[in-house]
């Protein structure tokens, strides 16, 4: 997959967004949506569109570790349990579909008052879009991230060394 870089888009303005390309996302799109930051600290839903997601996760030097996925928001309901099977990719729920932990919950977020009444009478917010790190790294971002030296590991690297704890007395230790 080859991504186009901002020195080569040109000025049509047909550009090409990287996390648009990997996440489905339609950067050209302005229509409001809900996005819930996976750990971030953030209090509440965000409000904002695709257009902005993308250029923000354009942005963001994280980009090959973060993962974008949608939960649907059943009409009526003022909060949305997210789990971690929400976090997932299609492929990763197939993958990991046996594991028990896949319902549980990580999260139950509030829909902000004026998104709740606007799904509730226009059918808008439709999706919850979760930004989150990946549960688990691509085989090449983890090559590609991977010190050199935890690539080659030895065993007199990998054991603690015998050292007392320094509340310890050294002369009652070594005895």
């Amino acid at each position: 997959m080859t991504w186009k870089s901002d020195s080569t888009n040109g000025t049509n303005g047909s550009t090409s967004s990287k996390a648009s390309s990997i996440f489905d996302l339609d950067e050209h799109d302005k229509t409001n949506i809900l996005i819930y930051k996976y750990r971030s600290g953030q209090k509440a839903l965000e409000v904002s569109n695709q257009h902005d997601l993308c250029k923000a996760l354009d942005d963001d030097p994280n980009l090959p570790f973060l993962r974008v996925t949608k939960k649907k928001i059943p009409r009526g309901n003022s909060r949305l349990d997210v789990r971690t099977e929400d976090l997932m990719l299609p492929e990763d729920l197939k993958k990991y579909a046996e594991k028990p932990t896949l319902k549980s919950s990580l999260a139950n977020v509030g829909l902000p008052s004026s998104a709740y009444w606007k799904r509730l009478l226009f059918n808008s917010y439709p999706d919850l879009y979760i930004v989150s790190r990946s549960v688990t790294p691509s085989p090449i971002s983890s090559v590609n991230n991977s010190p050199e030296s935890s690539q080659h590991v030895s065993p007199s690297t990998t054991f603690p060394v015998d050292v007392p704890h320094p509340l310890q007395d050294p002369q009652v230790s070594a005895d």
